[in-house]
């Protein structure tokens, strides 16, 4: 069994204190830039992995942070995570990441943030607790930054303006001259869905064209496929011209079935795909894509956390809004006439 490198071994062979040590590791006190240079070579050499349980206690700091999402597997909330955790690192803090789909996965992942002693919580929960007594988050002594979810005023949190992003994508669309668009998204229960879903309607009444639910399709799990759903569509008097979708089955569903159909893409049908960029790139020909900004989204939740474990923040909690990019590439084209 390898013997574990200690902070002495790191001394030694940089040539320096055990002090100095510390005060380069911990960033404690002033250490001259060969003092540290020193010290850091050391570490790499050695293999140096500092001690975080010793750190906990006789610091009383974690230097943690929990970070509570429905799915890792979202492609969206994935990239999210990887952004939070790199910066997290960059700032000297560790992340522990939990994934919920549950309102008790919610309160077991709080409980044992908690008893780990994190500094911290960024959450982006599956359920947005309308009564602030029931909500773990609200009840936790942790500072929390909640992620695009309607969860009251008690929070700091960073928003995606869905609304506004589905609006542009949308007045898109009708500038081309489409007047049939078909929306594939998340279910209306959460603020994602229920933002778009405005946006959507807002537009098609700024050009006087009435709301259809037969082009609506909101399912409870954004994995759901869209396939039935776009077959229905396809077979009305008057089908789609156009689609806005997700970037995951829905959208591939969506776009499988037009295929089948004999449908070319932009040709008979404009499609606009929502998320990030790398899960929607590789469609051919190139989506117009609804690029969701998870760099700024994750820069901004950190920054909160940071704030707040350096008691840096204001008293009030702070509420930031993450705009959506609309990305034009080829797979949007004049409506044609049916």
């Amino acid at each position: 069994m390898r013997q574990r490198i200690s902070v002495r071994d790191v001394a030694h062979a940089a040539g320096v204190a055990i002090g100095s040590v510390s005060r380069v590791l911990n960033d404690s006190g002033y250490a001259s830039p060969e003092l540290r240079r020193r010290v850091l070579e050391a570490v790499a050499k050695l293999g140096y992995e500092p001690d975080f349980t010793a750190r906990h206690l006789r610091t009383g700091r974690s230097k943690t942070i929990g970070y509570l999402l429905p799915n890792i597997a979202n492609p969206s909330l994935a990239a999210h995570l990887s952004e939070v955790e790199r910066l997290t690192q960059a700032a000297g803090y560790s992340l522990l990441v939990g994934s919920s789909e549950r309102q008790t996965r919610d309160r077991e992942l709080v409980a044992f943030f908690e008893n780990r002693r994190l500094e911290g919580i960024i959450a982006s929960p599956t359920f947005e607790y309308p009564d602030p007594e029931d909500c773990p988050f609200a009840q936790s002594k942790l500072p929390v930054v909640i992620c695009d979810r309607d969860m009251g005023a008690a929070f700091d949190s960073v928003l995606i303006d869905h609304l506004r992003g589905m609006r542009r994508a949308v007045d898109y669309l009708l500038s081309l001259g489409h007047r049939r668009i078909a929306l594939f998204v998340s279910s209306a229960s959460l603020r994602p869905g229920r933002e778009k879903l405005a946006g959507y309607k807002a537009s098609l009444a700024a050009a006087g064209i009435a709301f259809d639910e037969r082009l609506v399709f909101m399912p409870n799990s954004w994995i759901e496929s869209s396939s039935t759903r776009m077959s229905e569509m396809l077979a009305l008097d008057a089908p789609p011209t156009a689609i806005i979708a997700l970037g995951t089955r829905m959208l591939s569903g969506a776009v499988h079935v037009a295929h089948e159909a004999g449908l070319e893409i932009p040709r008979d049908l404009s499609v606009i795909g929502i998320g990030e960029a790398s899960t929607l790139e590789l469609m051919y020909p190139p989506l117009t894509m609804l690029r969701y900004n998870f760099e700024r989204s994750a820069q901004l939740a950190v920054k909160l956390m940071m704030d707040r474990v350096a008691d840096e923040a204001p008293a009030h909690p702070r509420k930031l809004m993450v705009d959506w990019d609309l990305v034009i590439g080829r797979s949007c084209a004049p409506a044609r006439q049916r």
